[in-house]
């Protein structure tokens, strides 16, 4: 397969082995799964759903936010994948319609250096406010953070899981998918190789892409 200069990945169940954004509503915002289900039957969309569900949160101290983010756990291949791509100079990017604020500190935790879109989630005083600087009044899904309009490359790699990937999944030239997007992509015939961690992705890609690496 011809190479590419760039992968972009998700976040959320994705580098994490959880799902952040969920597991931070079941702990603080009651009756959250309420807009999650009118979302995931395309009632409203993930920027509605973001805004009713951070409502929700009420009176969360600083100690409890910095505990939840520092539960939540990455890939345990996710390291050894970041230094395979930056062996073979390919530029990774996360893309990611849930927190920043979750995203930075678990990159800061792991000392890593890796350029990131995601919805912008504001901490005050124990409150919680949003704000969506991706937002794309032309995205076909609506969503808060607008993954397709950050994608410049002719040909691309993405890695995703969920319901926020499935408009940049079919775009891209080589798609590896798990959980929900796999179901997604199988039962719509959109190609995708099928991984369960990043160890995966790293032995299929040395295979197609990179029998040259200096990885390998």
């Amino acid at each position: 397969m011809e190479r590419f200069d760039a992968i972009y990945c998700d976040f959320d169940g994705t580098i994490t082995k959880k799902d952040s954004v969920n597991g931070f509503f079941e702990l603080f915002a009651p009756n959250w799964m309420d807009s999650e289900k009118l979302w995931i039957d395309g009632k409203i969309s993930s920027r509605e759903n973001a805004i009713i569900q951070v409502g929700l949160l009420k009176n969360i101290s600083q100690k409890q936010l910095n505990d939840y983010i520092n539960s939540i756990e990455i890939d345990d291949y996710f390291l050894e994948f970041v230094e395979f791509v930056k062996l073979n100079n390919i530029k990774l990017t996360i893309l990611s319609d849930g927190f920043d604020l979750f995203i930075q500190k678990v990159l800061e935790r792991y000392s890593l250096d890796i350029p990131y879109y995601a919805n912008k989630l504001i901490y005050k005083n124990g409150k919680f406010s949003i704000e969506f600087p991706y937002f794309n009044e032309n995205c076909d899904k609506k969503a808060g953070m607008c993954k397709c309009q950050k994608v410049k490359e002719n040909r691309f790699c993405y890695i995703g899981d969920g319901t926020s990937d499935l408009c940049i999944a079919s775009k891209a030239d080589l798609l590896f998918a798990s959980k929900n997007l796999h179901k997604y992509c199988k039962k719509n015939n959109i190609r995708h190789l099928h991984f369960t961690s990043f160890r995966n992705i790293i032995d299929m890609l040395e295979d197609m892409c990179f029998r040259d690496s200096p990885y390998r």
